[in-house]
This record gives C-alpha cells, sequence and structure tokens, in this order.
C-alpha cells in the first residue's frame, strides 16, 4: 500500500521563552538583586504559531537604564561619645557593601565582554541560548553602584541587542528562502510522497530558523503554513480521487477474475474458450491500479485461474494430438499393408506374364502391373507426408 506520508503538525517552532529583561533592584544598603520568574512557555493552536516573548521581544523594546540602589552607609552620629567601639561598627558595615558591589561590578563587566564577544555570532540558535544564559547570570551578579551599573547595563544592552538585531534580519531571510522553496515544493509536484517529505523538511529548517522577533515574523509564518495547508488540501482530494478510481478498477477486475474462474473450471478447451481467456488478460492488464492490498489479491486469483485452464488445455492439446498420431499411424500402417500388398500382385502377375503365350493377355497383364506400380507410388507419396505429420 502507497505509505501515507505526514506532514508535521502545523504548529509553529517555539524558542525557549525568556522573560522580559527586567533589570535587578537592589534595596538599602547590599539588597539582593530581585528574582523574576520564568515565563512558561505558551501553547499553541495548530497553523498558528506563537508571538515571540522571548529575549530577542524583550531587546527591541526601548532601552531603559537598569534601577539603582542607593547606598546605606551607617554614619557616625555627631554628639556620639568618643569611644572606639562606635568607629568600629561603623567601619565592618561599610566594608562589606563596598566588597558585594565591587564583586557585582567585575561579574558583570565579564558579561559585557562576553555579550560583545557573542555579538558578532551567526551560530543564531546556541547564540541564542547563551545570551540567555548571560541575562540569567546578569540577573544574579548584584548591584554595582548606580554610575557603573548603568553604564554596565548600556554596554551589556547594546551588545545584546547588536546580535539580536541581525539575527532578526537574518532569520527574515532564512525564512523567505523557505517560503520561496516550499512554493516551488507545492506548485510542481511530481510526486506526492516526494513533494510532502520536502515540505516536512523545509518545516524542520524553519524550526532550527527559530523566531525573527519581528512585526514580520507572523505573516512570514502565516504564508509558509498556508503553502503546506493548500498542499495537504491538494494532496487529500488527489488522494480521494484515486482510491474512488481504486475502487472502480477493483470491481472490473473482480468480474475478469469470476468469469476466468467459471472458465477455468468448466475445463471445457475449445478455441472460443481459449479466445476468451486470452481476451480477458489483456482486459484485465488495461485495467489500472485497484489499491492495495485488495491489487494484489485479484492479482493472484487471476493469475490462478488463467494458469489452471492453460494448463488443462495444454493436457488437453497433448492428448488430442496423442490421438490424432496415433490415426495417422494407423494409416500409414494400412497404407504400408496396400504397398506390399500391391507389390505382392505383381511379383505375382509377372510370373503369369513369364507363361503366358497370348499377346493380348500379355498386354493385359503387363497394364495391371503399372497399374499397380502407379498406385504404389502414390501410396508411398502418402505415407512419406503422413509420416512428416506425426
Amino acid at each position: 500500500m502507497e505509505p501515507e506520508a505526514n506532514l508535521s503538525q502545523d504548529i509553529a517552532p517555539t524558542d525557549a521563552i525568556e522573560p522580559l529583561e527586567e533589570t535587578p533592584v537592589a534595596t538599602e544598603e547590599t539588597a539582593a538583586p530581585q528574582q523574576v520568574d520564568e515565563t512558561k512557555e505558551q501553547s499553541v493552536n495548530e497553523d498558528i504559531e506563537p508571538s515571540p516573548t522571548n529575549d530577542e521581544t524583550a531587546d527591541s523594546l526601548p532601552k531603559t537604564s537598569e534601577p539603582q540602589a542607593s547606598e546605606s552607609v551607617e554614619e557616625q552620629p555627631e554628639e556620639a561619645s568618643a569611644g572606639q567601639s562606635d568607629v568600629v561598627v561603623a567601619t565592618e558595615d561599610v566594608a562589606p557593601a563596598r566588597s558585594r558591589m565591587d564583586l557585582a561590578r567585575i561579574a558583570k563587566e565579564a558579561l559585557v565582554e562576553r555579550a560583545k564577544e557573542l555579538s558578532d555570532s551567526t551560530d543564531w540558535r546556541k547564540t541564542s541560548e547563551a545570551q540567555r544564559e548571560l541575562m540569567e547570570q546578569w540577573r544574579k551578579a548584584g548591584y554595582a553602584g548606580k554610575e557603573v551599573n548603568d553604564k554596565l547595563w548600556n554596554d551589556f544592552h547594546e551588545a545584546r541587542q547588536e546580535f539580536f538585531s541581525r539575527r532578526e534580519t537574518e532569520v527574515v531571510k532564512i525564512k523567505q528562502a523557505i517560503i520561496a522553496e516550499a512554493h516551488d515544493a507545492s506548485d510542481n509536484v511530481t510526486n506526492w510522497i516526494g513533494a510532502a517529505n520536502k515540505l516536512d523538511a523545509l518545516m524542520e529548517r524553519w524550526k532550527a530558523a527559530g523566531n525573527s522577533g519581528s512585526e514580520s515574523d507572523k505573516a512570514l509564518w502565516e504564508e509558509f503554513n498556508g503553502i503546506r495547508r493548500d498542499f495537504r488540501n491538494r494532496r487529500k482530494a488527489d488522494l480521494d480521487k484515486r482510491r474512488a478510481t481504486a475502487q472502480a478498477n477493483a470491481a472490473a477486475k473482480r468480474e475478469i477474475v469470476d468469469e476466468a474462474a467459471r472458465i477455468a473450471e468448466a475445463a471445457e478447451y475449445t478455441r472460443e474458450n481459449s479466445d476468451r481467456m486470452r481476451q480477458l488478460d489483456k482486459d484485465y492488464k488495461a485495467i489500472g491500479f485497484a489499491g492495495k492490498p485488495a491489487n494484489d489479491t485479484l492479482w493472484a486469483e487471476f493469475t490462478a485461474a488463467r494458469n489452471s485452464y492453460w494448463s488443462g488445455n495444454s493436457a488437453f492439446m497433448d492428448e488430442q494430438r496423442k490421438r490424432r498420431s496415433d490415426r495417422l499411424q494407423e494409416v500409414v500402417e494400412r497404407k504400408a499393408d496396400q504397398i506390399e500388398h500391391l507389390k505382392s500382385q505383381n511379383e505375382t502377375l509377372t510370373t503369369r506374364l513369364g507363361s503366358t503365350l497370348d499377346p493380348e493377355k500379355k498386354a493385359l497383364i503387363m497394364s495391371w502391373i503399372a497399374q499397380n506400380d502407379e498406385r504404389v507410388d502414390d501410396l508411398t507419396e502418402d505415407v512419406e507426408d503422413i509420416k512428416k505429420k506425426i
């Protein structure tokens, strides 16, 4: 049976969705950065590509400065008692805060450098994952002070935005090329299975391309998916038509098979039956495909009936030839007997001819001998012709 090639479900590929870039907010003194929950991946219906809500979308939003956290260092009261212990307490509170901001600065500077290294990458999918990881690390890096934090954030955002802007342009080009190939595969179908496999491969390439994050992404998906949907509809219509044709062909072949079986079972090996069996063979082969497994079953039944008839006919003809040969052999033997009899008569007539003095009797005997010789020649020629036919 012709395999049914199933296209992938018309669900646009979805990249892992990252929440919008929400910068950490430090509370007074050295508060830890605010944690942002991952946005759950949105489910999509068939033939609908989800709206982009990933890092690319976040980076395409207007850039905003990372909120600053105010430093809060406990100051020594003006009228505090001049005790050494108060100064020590103030110093111990300030030093850890400075140390944590320095660590945050160092971590974020490293993230900025890494983002700049990735900005020129053309490995779109792998680098997109790396960018998401960088964003997660940024959120966890901590607060580095207002001026430092703002500057590093701007540098980090610009490096990331450069990559995602380039990726958006490239992904659009890739998807436009995929759409062109899909049009060609769908509009020039010579083999439905081959075309379906081609569109499935294009769907995998579409998924691998990812979401461009642009406004045109949804329109591109609708165009591509429309091509696939139109292809499936036309393929289904063709399949329905071929199935109807196969059913009609199966019915026509069934009639031929039944008639051939009746002729074979009758075992009447006449010229008319033989001619009819030959015509049924031609008619059966002229009918198109009847669908599997009906086609195989019908062909097996027809060949069985056909072979049965011709096998019986062959045995019948062999018997007929044998009988004819036997009859001819009998004729040959009779003619051979006649020849021997005529030759024996001529021997007797020749003896009489030698002992007869009457001219008239001699002439008569000689005429008899001549007639017998002529008859022997004719019989001998007949025997030779019959032997050729045996």
